[in-house]
This record gives C-alpha cells, structure tokens and sequence, in this order.
C-alpha cells in the first residue's frame, strides 16, 4: 500500500513538472506567443455580430474571413489577424510579411515583416505617447526588431515562428518569445 502511494506521488510529482512547462500547442491554428510573461492563443476571426451576416458597412462574414487569412498573390503579402474573442476582444495580433510561394526552400526568412499587438481595452489614442499597451515590431532594411521564419506552405496553409522586440508608442519595449502561426490562406489578387 505505501509503495503505491509512493508511485503515485512520483507520477503526480512529474505530471505537474511537465505541466508547467509545456510549450505551445503547435497543431492549433491562429497566432500563438508568449508577451510580458504571459501566453497567448490567439485564434478568433473578426466578427461583427454573432449571426453570420451584418449589414455595418456592408462587410459580410466571408469577407471578414478573407481579411484575416489574406493572400495577395499580386504583391506576395500574407496578413494574418487573430484575436481572443470575436465579437468583444481584449487582445489582438496582426502579422504581416512579404511571401514567395514559389521559393519553395523552407525555412523562408521574409525580408519584410511587421507585427502589430492591439490591446482593446485602450481609449486613447493608439500609438501616441501616452499609449504603453499596444506595441508594434518591425523587421526590413532599416530596422530588425522581428525575426519571422517560415517553416511550411502547403495547400494553402501557412505555419511558422516569430519573435522580437516590440515597442509601444510611448517609447517602452516588450519581448514577444515564442511566437508561432499556422493559418489557411485566402488568396486575394489585388490589396485595398
């Protein structure tokens, strides 16, 4: 009896050892990544009401759907934007790179990216020097605060990792670690 105490404190000892420190579910879709010591999962497509269609600004569901999936063949730019919630999100991520879906080498490494984290909650104006909670990290020839790799582009779903250092309008930096994304493209030829 007390050794099959004893295996069981063992077993429940290294369930919670790995439970801690587990990494991000890489198999779910949307955009994934750790912020301020916090995960995120961010997986919510834009809605603007819980019916599939809404009449404000004529935007329909499907276009919603196309604008957070978007591939613009014409320019090779993929646009990725994910939220916690749908209707009433607090957080919300933005990414975007130049994509080659002809390079066909992975892991592609974009030569221009940019990423954009949006806290929701926040009632001034974004970006200004006041705003200290919505941040942006950017990576092209002049600046490379975001590393983005491509590791896999296949029937029209897209995957890969990022990290960087973001900055918020007020002149504070924040680490985003462990970044990942997997997503299915909508392709669109020609952007707004």
């Amino acid at each position: 009896m007390n050794r099959l105490i004893i295996w069981f404190g063992l077993i429940f000892i290294v369930i919670c050892g790995f439970a801690t420190n587990t990494p991000l579910n890489t198999s779910n879709t949307g955009i994934m990544f750790y912020f301020g010591g916090k995960k995120y999962c961010l997986s919510a497509q834009i809605r603007l009401s819980r019916n599939g269609f809404s009449q404000r600004g004529g935007v329909s569901k499907s276009s919603l759907d196309t604008l957070s999936n978007c591939y613009y063949t014409s320019s090779n730019y993929v646009e990725i934007i994910r939220q916690d919630d749908a209707l009433s999100p607090n957080i919300g991520a933005a990414l975007g790179f130049e994509f080659d879906e002809t390079n066909g080498e992975y892991p592609y490494t974009p030569a221009h990216a940019v990423i954009q984290l949006k806290n929701f909650t926040w009632g001034g104006l974004e970006f200004s020097t006041t705003d200290s909670l919505n941040y942006t990290g950017v990576s092209d020839s002049i600046s490379d605060d975001l590393f983005i790799a491509i590791d896999r582009y296949q029937n029209d779903t897209i995957s890969g990792r990022f990290s960087g250092l973001l900055l918020s309008g007020a002149g504070g930096m924040s680490q985003m670690d462990s970044g990942y994304f997997k997503v299915k493209l909508y392709r669109k030829t020609i952007k707004p």
